[in-house]
């Protein structure tokens, strides 16, 4: 269980580290005595390679740990691959100033590829990639009835179902106990559903601005833009409480605009009012 609220901004030293222990520094925080890892994210290292972001299927690349050289299996990274045999939690931040990080939620290991990217010298080397699913509601994991593999027929069938079922499916995790093959559908399947239902949320209406969506598509839905409204590489978490509806001048506001921070912030609070 996560002791940490999604969405808070902690101080990495006070309330974690001089709480639960393990190392102060780095991206991977192993503390002994406690049934976490920590891991940490942020803009800084991308220049050495460390470039973590959400990928189209709702999954979260996250880089694993080692400046100089190929990276292994050890330590931090093997902590993560291991996490479900060990019944340790992973805890992902996203730093958002010197010292304070936002916790975004719970993650769990899907499975990791190898990548070439720099190291702190700028030498090519290997690099391990894994590739989580990050949960941050405070619905428990529950085992998910696979009905169908085909992305087109799933987000069919989204569209037609009760919106409430709707939201139920962007909710639900997959289970360590089940095959990488299907906790990967589960993940891509959630994703899909999270993006269905804030357009479903909405009905047609910006939830920043108020107005109507400015156009139909060509299938004569309302035209709207699903926006993260945690920064987290600019993809945020997967789940409805994070994910809003909003026409096109507006997401391009929150992200390019003077008062982009503040619209963002308003819409943080309406998406609490309205979710939980």
């Amino acid at each position: 269980m996560n002791p940490f609220v999604s969405g808070k901004i902690y101080s990495r030293v006070t309330d974690i580290h001089e709480r639960f222990g393990g190392q102060r520094q780095g991206g991977i925080s192993t503390p002994s005595r406690h049934p976490y890892v920590f891991i940490f994210t942020g803009d800084t290292g991308v220049r050495y390679g460390y470039k973590d972001d959400f990928r189209p299927d709702g999954t979260f690349w996250y880089t694993g740990e080692g400046q100089i050289g190929d990276m292994k299996m050890d330590r931090g990274n093997l902590a993560i691959q291991t996490h479900p045999k060990n019944n340790k939690s992973i805890i992902l931040f996203e730093y958002v100033s010197r010292g304070k990080v936002r916790c975004i939620g719970e993650a769990a290991y899907l499975g990791h590829h190898i990548e070439r990217r720099p190291d702190r010298n700028s030498n090519l080397r290997e690099a391990i990639i894994f590739e989580l699913d990050i949960n941050n509601s405070t619905i428990a994991p529950g085992a998910v009835t696979i009905e169908t593999e085909n992305p087109n027929e799933q987000t069919l069938r989204l569209w037609s179902r009760p919106l409430a079922e709707v939201r139920d499916m962007a909710l639900r995790r997959a289970t360590s106990s089940q095959s990488e093959k299907t906790r990967r559908i589960i993940t891509r399947q959630r994703s899909e559903a999270v993006r269905v239902y804030v357009l479903r949320r909405a009905d047609g209406i910006c939830e920043a601005c108020s107005k109507s969506a400015p156009f139909q598509t060509s299938i004569g839905r309302p035209y709207l833009e699903p926006h993260h409204i945690h920064r987290l590489s600019d993809g945020g978490p997967d789940v409805p409480n994070c994910v809003t509806a909003v026409c096109p001048n507006c997401h391009k506001e929150i992200h390019y605009g003077i008062n982009g921070k503040s619209l963002n912030e308003r819409l943080i609070r309406y998406i609490r009012n309205i979710e939980e």
